[in-house]
């Protein structure tokens, strides 16, 4: 349960990062947030999916992001499974 916790403040404080406009740029070129958000998206708790998504909508509203994020591995299959569910 308290790993479950913990992916949930994790996600949802990248959200809230993903939200103000000035973070989006670096959120996308950092090593680790991006493949960290796409992990999100297979979670079983449909909170965390949520948020995770909410945070790559924040972050693909910058024009710069969308080929990086299009690009990033994992990405399209992991946005494809969501959708099935």
């Amino acid at each position: 349960m308290s790993a479950e916790l913990d992916a949930l403040a994790v996600v949802n404080q990248l959200r809230d990062l993903a939200a103000d406009p000035m973070n989006r740029r670096a959120i996308v070129q950092d090593q680790g947030c991006l493949p960290g958000l796409i992990l999100f998206l297979d979670h079983t708790n449909p909170q965390v999916v949520y948020s995770a998504l909410l945070a790559i909508r924040y972050l693909a509203e910058c024009r710069v992001n969308k080929e990086k994020l299009k690009g990033e591995l994992g990405m399209m299959p992991s946005l494809q499974n969501v959708m099935q569910k």
